[in-house]
């Protein structure tokens, strides 16, 4: 246990008024939503907006693939184009 009286805290000296009233006009009042910059918001709706349209594609993709699945008799296979030039360049090389 602390014995004895306590120490007071040093204190910063006082603003003159006008400081102050400029301080106080500048900090933002409770309850105020901040304001996104407008080249930051013109970016975040851009990738909004792209993620939208990739995943409208998407979904027709499926949605097409689905179809043509239940019309044929036989299962539909789709082939990948990463997988595909991946066999063709390995074909092409000869062993050394």
């Amino acid at each position: 246990m602390a014995q004895g009286q306590c120490k007071f805290q040093a204190q910063k000296p006082a603003k003159s008024k006008a400081v102050a009233a400029a301080s106080a006009r500048n900090r933002p009042e409770e309850g105020r939503y901040r304001v996104i910059a407008p080249k930051k918001a013109r970016t975040v709706q851009q990738q909004l907006k792209k993620n939208l349209e990739v995943g409208i594609r998407e979904k027709t993709e499926h949605d097409v693939v689905m179809k043509a699945s239940t019309s044929l008799p036989k299962k539909l296979a789709l082939l990948k184009a990463s997988t595909k030039k991946k066999e063709a360049s390995s074909s092409t090389k000869m062993p050394a």
